[in-house]
């Protein structure tokens, strides 16, 4: 009998697990879960209805690629490439937006920029040259002890990217303060003088944001700090964008989600779970392209 019931757990597991991928191949949006909230209701609303599953990146990836949907917002990755659909079929893509990391720190340091290889020098916990100081970084800096922490909000990536790309995968040092609520980060940044503190947007109280350069092999070592279009033309390098891609022969019957998607709402709505959305000058240019087709 015990078998029996077992057998029959097994058949509803797998017929659930057939029923997956008919659930996605409903969705007309796909992609990053940075979406599944606000961005996903404000699209089925404008969109008639349309399906939204912002279950991931990965998950997305693949259900554009096997034509299991018409748009997906992905997370591009260094050096990733654009997703190429089964059929080649043409596809229309646009920077939507990026998640960023932005560097503060106490309105009286005189730093105004810092590198990644410092930026890990203060935060790995395996530097090659570790930075308990601020003179450890600039000699003819004061004396004054890092307080290095990191505000990743929910909704938000900052500590995932800052890992992945300053700390090259590597973990933080014992030290650093993960995962402080934004009001404890604020509080450092105005009571902390050696506060160096990772958020996702640029304080709106007390504190200075600091220009970031790059600097590794290949890359820029010109430092830019996090405007909006530093962000959107890749010069400012703690992001990772956002990117939309929409068949081409799907954009008439998804016009109305996209309006939406590009409009001042929708960017309201990503700043305000601290991502960068792409400049109106941009969005605006991405709709003419879907007024000319």
């Amino acid at each position: 009998m015990a078998g029996a019931r077992s057998r029959s757990r097994d058949r509803v597991k797998l017929f659930v697990l057939l029923l997956v991928p008919a659930l996605v191949s409903a969705a007309d949006f796909v992609g990053s879960d940075l979406l599944s909230g606000s961005i996903a209701s404000g699209l089925q609303k404008a969109g008639n209805n349309v399906a939204a599953d912002f279950g991931g990146t990965l998950p997305g990836r693949r259900a554009f690629v096997e034509g299991r949907a018409s748009a997906a917002v992905l997370m591009l990755r260094d050096q990733e490439v654009a997703p190429v659909l089964t059929g080649k079929a043409a596809v229309v893509e646009f920077k939507f937006a990026s998640a960023v990391v932005v560097v503060a720190t106490h309105s009286t340091n005189r730093a105004e920029s810092i590198s990644l290889e410092n930026l890990a020098n203060a935060f790995a916990r395996d530097a090659r040259s570790p930075a308990r100081n601020w003179n450890d970084i600039d000699p003819a800096a004061r004396s004054e002890l890092m307080t290095p922490a990191v505000s990743s909000p929910a909704g938000t990536m900052v500590l995932e990217i800052f890992q992945g790309l300053a700390l090259e995968g590597q973990g933080f040092r014992a030290d650093v303060r993960l995962r402080v609520e934004p009001a404890l980060a604020a509080d450092l940044l105005a009571s902390r003088a050696g506060s160096i503190i990772l958020i996702p947007r640029p304080p709106s109280g007390r504190g200075k944001v600091l220009q970031v350069a790059d600097g590794r092999p290949g890359k820029s070592s010109t430092a830019y700090g996090p405007d909006e279009n530093n962000v959107y033309n890749g010069d400012y390098p703690l992001q990772l964008p956002l990117m939309l891609y929409v068949r081409q022969d799907r954009l008439t019957q998804l016009r109305p989600a996209l309006l939406w998607l590009f409009s001042d709402e929708a960017a309201a709505l990503l700043e305000k779970q601290g991502l960068y959305p792409a400049p109106k000058a941009a969005r605006t240019r991405f709709v003419q392209r879907l007024d000319t087709r």
